[in-house]
């Protein structure tokens, strides 16, 4: 399916009023901002005039190479300070951000403000990887793709963590815990002088006629472009405590057969001329939020993260033009980033110790190679087996008994491995007590993993998730009600059967609820003959960065090109030799 953007006549942003400008300071523990009238609170100001405000749908002017580099500083101060910036669109708790909380929209009420949902909305780089994405997703009716708009269906919700079989089946994605990200973006957009500590733009991008989804497009480059930077610099042992150095880096401490760092000198490159949705897509019906001028009413077609290998090849063809090589490159952006079970029901990390930065341990740890586990801290600890060994990996799938079916089914990442010791000492939270006694540490620095006590040797996990849509890239399997994976070897073993009513019935003599360890065919399709299957293609990911890398950035400018065609776009500007530097506390970005 071929969709044309049409031409919009409606004005264009630059001949709309821009918000007042302000100065904001710190007032009793409080962000408070003059703008001329009065005092207010960020969040008040940020709301405002939105509905005066105009959506353009005409394409976006274009960006000067100085003005994308004014912006990447800006942004890149965000992904290094995200606490500081989510302080200051929460105006420090002054003002009630958005926010309900239920097991079922009839049953939602305003939540309690604290300082986790500040932690879990917080502008990583990670969250602007995942709101370009969601920026680019059509509509259901095939129109649409990257502009700059967001369907805003659970938006704010919050789910309670002790639900139990209560929560809908979580069968598609939504934009839930992404508003925040955007209205950081918001106002970037809005005035060239935010954030504080970050190089000034004479006139906002909004007012010199720039459109929301450019915007979006290169804070979506800049967070890719900065999480690789994070890995090399966590690769050398460079990174600071506050960005992500409490957590070191999993290549330092196993044996890999490629570079550590990416050669940062790739193209990659930042289109402009996207249109932004137009004002009649936006509700006129009331709602109980901070109306945003970047909403949509109109459905977007998401992915199902229950989804197996074919339903994700098959929505990424459908939507996005997608090869199946193209989908299993795409989706190593899961890499970077954690699950929010208070806004999915999905818990946990991808790469545990390691979401801060993005390289191809995604496809690893797929791939059931063998890794240590990672533990932040001063300093980071990584454990594998006897001796300091690599551990052997794979992974167990585990309903969470949180959904009407059972589900969210979420696969944990175990190793087989010794317990954490430091200096002969324990300091295990997994386990027995055998598992944490100080003996397994003796154990384990003493003997090899042929003889080494086996209950000093276990399979354990950790914190480490994946989705069925992640697993199914490398291994083949089908989905059932709510989500449910089947059709493997040792899904049921014994007398405890693989199904929904076990499931729901809880009894462990029913079903095995923590260490199902299915055995499934490789996932054997391919974009067609003399192509590598998706299972290989994640074993080449695996074992070659560079190759990875070199499928990832054209699959992501791709799907930042959405919706358009090539005679649509302006290419601006390229991410070739540029390099962005913290100065005090200042970022820098210059073409070196």
């Amino acid at each position: 399916l071929k969709i044309t953007p049409q031409r919009s006549t409606l004005p264009h942003s630059n001949s709309i009023p821009s918000m007042r400008t302000a100065v904001c300071i710190l007032f009793l523990f409080s962000i408070r901002c003059w703008d001329g009238l009065g005092f207010t609170s960020p969040s008040e100001r940020l709301f405002s005039n939105v509905a005066e405000d105009q959506v353009p749908s005409d394409e976006g002017s274009s960006w000067t190479e100085s003005e994308v580099l004014v912006v990447l500083a800006k942004l890149y101060y965000v992904f290094a300070n995200p606490v500081s910036v989510s302080r200051f669109i929460h105006g420090l708790g002054d003002a009630r951000y958005d926010c309900r909380t239920g097991s079922s929209l009839p049953l939602m009420e305003p939540c309690e403000q604290s300082r986790r949902i500040i932690d879990d909305w917080k502008p990583t780089a990670s969250k602007f990887l995942r709101l370009g994405f969601h920026d680019c997703l059509k509509y259901v009716d095939g129109s649409g793709g990257c502009d700059g708009c967001l369907d805003f269906r659970d938006m704010f919700n919050q789910y309670p963590d002790r639900a139990r079989l209560e929560m809908p089946d979580m069968m598609e994605t939504d934009n839930n815990n992404l508003a925040f990200a955007a209205d950081v973006l918001e106002e970037i957009y809005s005035r060239g002088d935010f954030p504080v500590n970050s190089p000034a733009l004479p006139r906002s991008l909004k007012d010199s006629g720039k459109s929301r989804a450019d915007l979006w497009a290169l804070s979506t480059l800049a967070a890719v472009h900065y999480a690789m930077g994070e890995n090399n610099k966590a690769c050398l042992g460079e990174q600071d405590f506050t960005t992500g150095g409490r957590c070191g880096h999993l290549f330092r401490h196993v044996p890999i057969d490629f570079s550590c760092t990416i050669n940062m000198d790739f193209s990659m490159k930042f289109f402009t001329g996207r249109r932004d949705c137009p004002l009649r897509d936006r509700s006129e019906d009331p709602v109980w939020y901070r109306p945003r001028a970047y909403e949509t009413s109109r459905r977007e077609a998401h992915p199902d993260p229950h989804g197996n290998g074919r339903a994700t090849a098959e929505f990424f063809q459908t939507w996005f033009n997608f090869s199946r090589r193209e989908t299993v490159a795409i989706m190593g952006a899961h890499g970077m980033g954690t699950f929010h079970a208070s806004v999915s029901l999905f818990k946990y990390d991808w790469t545990r110790a390691q979401a801060h930065i993005l390289n191809n341990q995604y496809y690893r740890s797929l791939a059931k190679l063998p890794a240590k586990m990672g533990q932040c801290g001063r300093p980071a600890r990584f454990t594998g087996g006897p001796q300091g060994e690599p551990a052997p990996t794979g992974w167990f799938i585990r309903p969470t008994r949180k959904s009407v079916s059972g589900g969210p089914f979420l696969w944990f990442h175990y190793y087989k491995r010794c317990p954490e010791c430091v200096d002969g000492e324990n300091v295990e939270t997994e386990g027995d007590e055998l598992f944490r006694s100080n003996f397994c540490c003796t154990e384990c620095a003493t003997k090899t993993a042929e003889n080494v006590h086996p209950g000093c040797y276990r399979k354990i996990t950790k914190d480490e998730t994946a989705l069925s849509a992640d697993l199914g890239l490398h291994i083949d399997f089908e989905t059932g009600r709510g989500g449910l994976p089947f059709r493997c070897q040792n899904f049921s073993t014994g007398r405890r059967r693989w199904g929904t009513r076990a499931i729901l019935s809880g009894n462990p003599r029913q079903v095995n609820l923590f260490t199902t360890e299915p055995v499934c065919r490789p996932q054997q399709l391919d974009d067609g003959p003399g192509t590598l299957a998706m299972h290989e293609l994640v074993e080449l990911y695996a074992m070659n960065q560079n190759a990875w890398v070199d499928d990832f950035i054209p699959a992501l400018e791709k799907v930042l090109a959405n919706g358009y065609s090539s005679r649509d776009l302006t290419l601006s500007f390229d991410f070739a030799g540029v390099q962005c530097e913290r100065r005090n506390r200042l970022f820098v970005c210059s073409r070196g």
